[in-house]
């Protein structure tokens, strides 16, 4: 039980310590439930945390009855939890001890955006290990996606999240500069691609490995040196040339990234020898010598 309420409680505190201290000093919104919330305590003075409340109410129930019970409860209590905090950091006392950790850079709001992308992305990913969802705008892209199949999940959370980060621009700094509007929208821009970035490396990153596909001549050979130099396996898939009609031979291997200029230069001194690689994530098993 312990195991399935930690990553609720983690990813709501990133959440919450994400708003608060990189967030809500440098008044931009980074997108998502998060970023209404946001722009709506910069409105009207009431704290974010009654607004993140109030928007994921409704979106439970429409989580909870058309999507999965399990995922809409998880991913609200995370929400709930990141709006429970965020009400209490701004009682008097709790505020005055920890305002003065709120994050404002002098040179601007850039790396405050870069620090919340980041603590967003960990927070995303926790809830996506445990739910395989993050909530928020992703119901509401889920629940279009069930209308309308040739609309990505991905596409249409973007497009929300886009929404919010442009609405931004009508909501900081009004009767400023033309420049000075746009600085919001930028910082939000920031934050969402590190959170997208983050994301994806925590995801797929640790994993993530390359596949050299090697036509040779000389594929015993080959083989034994890069499992030699190398200490990877190599598979051996028999191939025919289309044009030649000739049958060659291919060679298969997965290997770090640290790996590849090494495995080129094995590869060189190999005549009539052709070869390409890709990346590929998610490499399970063993993949050693």
């Amino acid at each position: 039980m312990i195991y399935s309420v930690l990553p609720v409680i983690f990813s709501g505190i990133l959440r919450a310590i994400g708003i608060y201290i990189f967030v809500l000093p440098n008044n931009f919104a980074p997108g998502g439930t998060n970023g209404i919330a946001v722009m709506l305590e910069y409105l009207t003075k009431i704290n974010s945390g009654w607004w993140l409340f109030a928007i994921n109410i409704p979106l439970f129930f429409i989580a909870f009855f058309f999507l999965g019970k399990r995922e809409a409860i998880v991913s609200t209590a995370s929400m709930l939890f990141s709006s429970l905090l965020l009400i209490l950091m701004d009682i008097p006392a709790i505020n005055e001890a920890i305002s003065p950790y709120q994050y404002v850079p002098e040179s601007g709001g850039l790396l405050a955006a870069v620090a919340g992308g980041i603590m967003f992305g960990v927070a995303l990913v926790i809830m996506l290990r445990a739910c395989g969802t993050s909530g928020g705008m992703t119901v509401l892209a889920t629940l279009v996606n069930k209308k309308y199949s040739n609309l990505s999940i991905s596409g249409l959370t973007a497009v929300f999240d886009g929404i919010v980060v442009v609405a931004s621009f009508f909501v900081y700094n009004q009767g400023a500069s033309f420049t000075a509007k746009l600085d919001p929208v930028l910082l939000a821009l920031v934050s969402l691609f590190f959170t997208s970035k983050v994301s994806d490396v925590i995801l797929q990153g640790f994993k993530t490995a390359y596949k050299f596909e090697i036509i040779t001549n000389d594929p015993e050979k080959l083989a034994e040196e890069i499992m030699a130099k190398l200490h990877r396996g190599v598979t051996k898939i028999s191939a025919e040339g289309m044009y030649s009609k000739e049958g060659r031979s291919m060679l298969v291997c997965i290997i770090r990234k640290r790996q590849i200029a090494e495995l080129q230069r094995i590869i060189k001194p190999y005549p009539d020898t052709f070869a390409y690689f890709e990346s590929v994530s998610e490499v399970y098993g063993r993949f050693v010598k």
